[in-house]
């Protein structure tokens, strides 16, 4: 039963490698992922045979289940899937942090309007790479890092604020941050706690909660993350999760209240001394050497309300689009008729169409300009 099931797997697997060859990339390093893939299977469909045993059957299933979700966020990370402007944008972000020569971002879109998530599956399975490389001999020298996208949002540069956040999680997990200070505050006595307590408030036996580590660690890492793309964009991922959590006092198993989040952030960006925010640069600093900090310029341009795109002069210019969109936005269509002295100013829907659209040109033209410039170098 197993030897025929396994059949199926790969008969199922070979299709859907089929449908992925003529995929259109924004980059090489994944059309190069991919082949590898391609390689992969085929070895792994050499190597099966009716003598095969039911623990190397369950082996090449994993394996084969690391095709299918490789070429799942491969598929929907081309260029008529996602913008390569956002991806671009992050992968700047992630150049910060780690060697991004070992990580590509990948996406995957999702029939949920609140999609986005961050899937640690195709980074940090060490176990999974080593044995494909014992067994075959194939080695992949990148790793995808994978972010959920919500379809309908693909193209929504508002809501692609959200993706720094999910970022985070990446290097979060990547550095263990969350898990440390887990680790540690489990470790306070009363007096150490007493002001980080109203962050945590997750039972009224906090002995409890401080020994919970899985509760801690996912409050930790949700204010980390908040506070990580916050470098990036300002408070603007706080407008998007107010709205979509309706501003909620209430924490679940994996996040805190939207209310604690906000003033985090809030706290983070206006410099006001903050526990969780003080615990966060400080072990940042520590585990990773780097310091958390603003790393996006605000921008005080005209162009937007002349309907030009923003000419970008370096990486703290782009990721200031976006706050200085969103904020175009907030202030509404009477400011934006005086500004841009549009007599009517413009509807709700021609307004977010058209922030998108220069949003897009600007950061788009910021990327090509700066290949030209390595090409001319060359």
């Amino acid at each position: 039963m197993g030897y025929h099931l396994l059949n199926l797997h790969l008969s199922q697997c070979e299709v859907f490698l089929g449908r992925s060859k003529n995929n259109n990339y924004s980059d090489k390093s994944k059309k190069d992922y991919q082949d590898l893939l391609f390689s992969l299977f085929e070895d792994i469909k050499a190597s099966v045979n009716p003598s095969t045993d039911i623990v190397e059957i369950f082996e090449k299933q994993e394996q084969l289940n690391f095709i299918f979700k490789s070429l799942e966020f491969l598929k929907d990370s081309t260029l008529n899937s996602i913008p390569f402007e956002v991806v671009s944008c992050l992968n700047l972000a992630m150049e910060d942090w780690i060697d991004t020569n070992a990580y590509i971002i990948v996406t995957s879109l999702n029939n949920n309007i609140a999609a986005y998530s961050y899937d640690p599956s195709l980074a940090f399975e060490d176990l999974l790479y080593n044995s494909m490389e014992v067994q075959y001999n194939i080695s992949f020298p990148k790793r995808l890092v994978q972010i959920n996208v919500p379809l309908a949002l693909s193209r929504d540069y508002f809501s692609s604020v959200v993706l720094y956040h999910e970022l985070g999680h990446f290097i979060d997990i990547y550095y263990n941050i969350s898990k440390i200070i887990a680790f540690d505050l489990s470790h306070y006595n009363d007096a150490q706690w007493q002001t980080l307590e109203p962050y945590f408030s997750f039972t009224p036996d906090i002995e409890h909660f401080k020994q919970n580590q899985d509760f801690l660690k996912s409050h930790i890492a949700e204010y980390f993350c908040d506070v990580f793309a916050s470098q990036y964009i300002g408070n603007t991922s706080n407008n998007y999760l107010e709205y979509i959590t309706k501003n909620s006092p209430y924490f679940s198993f994996t996040h805190p209240s939207t209310i604690n989040r906000v003033k985090i952030v809030d706290d983070f960006l206006n410099n006001t001394q903050n526990p969780i925010v003080d615990l966060l640069t400080a072990y940042t600093l520590n585990i990773t050497g780097k310091q958390i900090g603003k790393r996006h310029t605000t921008l005080n341009s005209w162009d937007f309300y002349k309907f030009v795109p923003i000419e970008i002069k370096n990486e703290s210019e782009l990721h200031g689009v976006f706050p200085y969109f969103w904020d175009i936005w907030l202030k509404g269509n009477e400011d934006f008729k005086v500004k841009s002295k549009v007599s009517n100013g413009l509807p709700h829907d021609k307004l977010y169409k058209m922030l998108n659209n220069l949003t897009e040109k600007t950061i788009g033209n910021y990327f090509i300009e700066k290949d030209w410039e390595l090409t001319k170098q060359k």
